[in-house]
């Protein structure tokens, strides 16, 4: 008996059989969360191989900062260009090429011998890799949805706290058992696994996996990409540079609670340990938030619940600046876990929403540059603060206004149209 060959196609190819199954948006939902978490997971761990690191490299803890630090704005930076990659060559080929970078990113990193070996490896190579997955993963599921599309969004995005919450502790307990290189070894076999899963799964558009043409009702069209004049022209309108205001001041209170918050707690007399568990606070209601109060979105209004959940961030980085005990300062963190849960799950519905699916992967990590300048900024500013007045809670109190201000921002562009 002679199978078809359209047949044949299907059994080589496992999107066409779930395609036909289910809708295949939730498919690329949960490849795009595989990438967040391969990307956070990596990012985030680097700061439990501090130790191991200044004693393999002879180097300061500040010195060892600027490889994290050109780690995340080469993230953002990158993020620009494989955007415009994405529009040309699809996102499943920059899948592959990011994973594939990444990957080599983190093994190098396992075998460098020296301080500017790490700055490249890890700083650079892997960086460039996770600008490709960061954008295929936030910004690719507003193109399959419409009506559910904060749900979705906020399912995908979710992997950045659950990167936070298992690979940082899962990597320190291996430093202690095989050591940082075996640790970091592990860590690159995970990427490795994960950027393969995502290629597998991802398709560029719903004609690639569905060979009967339907498209779901769910599902909003991929438009023609590429257009210079028009991502210059939105980059350029007050909508677009208010949102961008809006979010380096709604995502500065965050860098600065993740980069000082060990040292808030031991300061203000909590402990240490307290202020370590708030850092796996943070990851766990921002997964539970964006699982959430994303879908919630779909109801109450995306681009209103973004403004509040900003709001609530700002609001609850105040309350950390006067906590008076370590029950109440990790009662604020929490709060401020599920706001940011509840705006990091919006990201790309919200630049979706307020600027279309034309050129999205390229104007989403535009606007994700606003979170570079945050995470550059931010956490040397609020270090300034410290060492100028002898605590942290101005610094907190300064940026949790900041905040509101952001919200502020984004609530008037969305009114200026």
């Amino acid at each position: 008996m002679t199978v078809p060959l359209t047949e044949v196609g299907m059994r080589a190819d496992p999107r066409l059989v779930l395609a036909d199954r289910i809708y295949y948006g939730w498919v690329v939902v949960i490849a795009c969360l595989l990438a967040s978490i391969a990307v956070f997971g990596t990012s985030y761990a680097f700061g439990v191989f501090y130790d191991a690191f200044i004693a393999t490299f002879a180097v300061s803890r500040t010195v060892l900062a600027v490889v994290f630090g050109l780690q995340t704005a080469l993230l953002y930076v990158t993020g620009v260009a494989a955007g415009q990659f994405v529009e040309r060559y699809g996102q499943r080929f920059t899948a592959a090429i990011s994973g594939l970078f990444l990957t080599i990113g983190v093994l190098w990193t396992a075998f460098a011998r020296s301080y500017l070996e790490l700055v490249v490896s890890f700083g650079v190579v892997a960086a460039i890799g996770m600008g490709g997955l960061y954008v295929i993963g936030y910004a690719s599921v507003p193109l399959w949805f419409d009506r559910r599309r904060g749900a979705a969004t906020g399912i995908a995005s979710a992997g950045l706290g659950i990167g936070l919450v298992t690979v940082p502790p899962t990597a320190d307990a291996l430093i202690t058992t095989v050591g940082w290189r075996g640790a970091m070894l592990a860590i690159a076999v995970v990427v490795f696994v994960l950027s393969a899963l995502v290629t597998l799964l991802f398709a560029d558009d719903p004609a690639a996996v569905n060979i009967e043409g339907r498209v779901a009702a769910d599902s909003a069209p991929t438009p023609d990409g590429g257009n210079v004049a028009h991502v210059r022209s939105v980059v350029l309108s007050r909508r677009f540079l208010l949102v961008f205001v809006g979010w380096v001041l709604v995502f500065a209170p965050l860098y600065v609670l993740l980069g000082h918050a060990v040292l808030y707690a031991d300061d203000a007399g909590f402990g240490r340990s307290v202020g370590v568990f708030a850092v796996t606070a943070i990851g766990i209601a921002t997964t539970v938030a964006r699982l959430g109060v994303a879908g919630l979105s779909d109801w109450a209004g995306r681009t209103r619940t973004f403004v509040v959940c900003g709001a609530v961030m700002a609001l609850s980085s105040i309350g950390i600046a006067l906590a008076p005990s370590s029950v109440t300062f990790l009662a604020c963190v929490a709060v401020f876990g599920v706001g940011y849960g509840g705006c990091g799950g919006l990201l790309g519905a919200l630049v979706a929403d307020l600027f279309g699916n034309t050129d999205l992967n390229t104007l989403f990590a535009a606007m994700s540059l606003s979170l570079g300048v945050a995470g550059i900024a931010a956490p040397p500013l609020a270090g300034l603060v410290f060492e100028s007045v002898g605590g942290y809670p101005l610094a907190f109190l300064g940026f949790g206004g900041g905040g509101l201000l952001g919200a502020g921002c984004i609530a008037l562009a969305v009114r200026i149209g």
